[in-house]
């Protein structure tokens, strides 16, 4: 049986997957494992980057760009591994990330889905462990100035459980979907990602969807680095996906004001 089930999905995205896939192929020497990448509708080469260095890895490629959960779902329809690891492609996975992560989940039977710590390329933490979003702490941090998100800090730390889940196993409401390591059976269950979102809160609208069946948790044991981009500070397109997400969110699961 597949133990590991790798599903990326990319758009435009070659100069990312040139530093991924040499970091995840070395990181699954002892792992029996399958590779599934979504190319969505890119014009930038990754497609042929793919077909021509990585043969091995079982490519699609859209024809016009979907949304993050449901490119995902297309990998899980076809996914063969006992475990799905879904990510982003600009990351870069340390060589002993999955391995620790498959025995964590073996051990764990009560245990759905699980992340890795999350780093910066300067090593620095990425704080992406959540507890439920509420339109204050979405507010603090996307529109507020400095002065008020300072006055805020010990809320905001809160939000990003700074206190604990960085350090040992807890459980985690809001785990980031630019990394998750899940059981694909109980995913299947679930129903996968909700496809009415494009992008933002599918996510933490899984998590939300597994708690009913087991537990979210840290494990800050494994690490990956992620080169991202805060997309939704810096296009309004990508605001308006937010902004659009959010009220979806909300709207399936309840108005929490603060």
């Amino acid at each position: 049986m597949t133990q590991l089930t790798i599903s990326i999905v990319s758009h435009n995205s070659k100069a990312d997957l040139e530093l991924l896939m040499p970091s995840l192929i070395k990181s699954l020497n002892n792992i029996n494992h399958e590779i599934l990448h979504v190319d969505n509708s890119s014009s930038d080469g990754t497609w042929d980057f793919m077909q021509q260095n990585y043969p091995g890895v079982l490519s699609y490629q859209n024809s016009r760009c979907f949304g993050y959960g449901t490119n995902h779902n297309h990998n899980l329809r076809r996914a063969n591994g006992k475990y799905i690891v879904f990510m982003n492609s600009d990351m870069i996975i340390m060589p002993d990330t999955f391995e620790k992560l498959f025995v964590f989940m073996e051990e764990n039977e009560d245990v759905g889905l699980c992340s890795a710590n999350v780093l910066n390329t300067d090593g620095t933490m990425q704080y992406l462990y959540k507890r439920y979003p509420t339109i204050l702490d979405l507010s603090l941090r996307r529109f507020a100035p400095g002065f008020i998100t300072r006055m805020f800090r010990k809320r905001l730390d809160q939000y990003e459980m700074r206190d604990d889940a960085y350090h040992s196993v807890v459980d985690v409401p809001f785990i980031s979907g630019c990394f998750m390591f899940c059981r694909t059976d109980l995913i299947r269950q679930v129903s996968g990602f909700d496809e009415r979102f494009f992008l933002y809160f599918e996510d933490v609208d899984l998590c939300r969807k597994v708690q009913n069946h087991a537990r979210t948790v840290s494990f800050p044991e494994a690490v990956v680095v992620h080169r991202w981009e805060r997309m939704a500070h810096k296009k309004a397109r990508w605001f308006y996906i937010f902004v659009l997400s959010a009220f979806k969110y909300f709207n399936k699961w309840g108005y929490q004001f603060y």
